[in-house]
């Protein structure tokens, strides 16, 4: 989480020094909507908190696991003297966690598993041309985001569909192949915020505490962004 805050603090920073820096003129271009597609590795870590009252100890560890990601955007371009602005809305899916964390201690820790990951966040990416082909881009997003997790030590088990509040903050490289299509190469960090999830005895009879699961998750990501897709309804 260190990494994911020093990460946005940087961005943030060099946003603020390439937006307002003095660029050479261009034709000005106006604003279009684009579709994109992402695919690519997510390298998922899930910590553990909270106290197992049945034990009188507290949760701790973390289980991590790479996995594919895929998602997709709608976003609008908002063009400058050298690059542009970009808005979107992106959804993205995460596949299964699986891992254990800390309990009482050998033999007993936790089975974890965390399936159906999602995240759908507003993201607002700045594009800095080098070239008329080539790029930088820096940006992120806020949303929120979710997994159905399950842990399990033998002795104590919970089961939630977690939600919560969602963050992410990347940056990468862009090709523009043509006028209409471009291909990013881009590294993102996401972060969930924590949620708590009841535990109870096995065989669900008597509470056992809660078990406290924050989801992160670093991705390297493949983008293929078509420009103006519904420019043949102008037609």
């Amino acid at each position: 989480m260190q990494l994911g805050r020093h990460l946005t603090a940087a961005i943030i920073a060099v946003l603020l020094v390439v937006s307002f820096r003095p660029t050479p003129g261009r034709a000005e271009q106006p604003p279009t909507w684009y579709l994109s597609g992402l695919v690519g590795a997510s390298f998922m870590t899930l910590t553990s908190g909270g106290t197992n009252t049945a034990g009188g100890f507290p949760n701790s560890g973390a289980a991590t696991q790479g996995s594919f990601t895929g998602g997709g955007a709608i976003g609008r371009t908002l063009p400058l003297e050298r690059g542009q602005w970009r808005i979107e809305v992106e959804g993205a899916q995460r596949a299964l966690l699986s891992g254990t964390t800390n309990s009482i201690g050998s033999p007993f820790q936790y089975d974890v598993r965390a399936a159906d990951g999602w995240s759908v966040t507003t993201n607002l990416w700045r594009d800095l041309a080098i070239t008329d082909k080539f790029g930088l881009f820096l940006g992120g997003g806020i949303g929120g985001g979710g997994y159905r997790l399950a842990v399990d030590d033998s002795l104590v088990s919970g089961y939630t569909q977690n939600s919560a509040f969602a963050w992410q903050a990347g940056g990468g490289v862009f090709w523009n192949l043509t006028d209409r299509l471009t291909v990013d190469l881009s590294y993102r960090f996401l972060a969930i915020n924590g949620v708590d999830t009841p535990l109870t005895f096995a065989g669900g009879a008597l509470p056992a505490g809660t078990y406290r699961s924050a989801l992160s998750a670093n991705d390297l990501l493949l983008t293929f962004r078509v420009n103006e897709p519904f420019g043949w309804l102008r037609r």
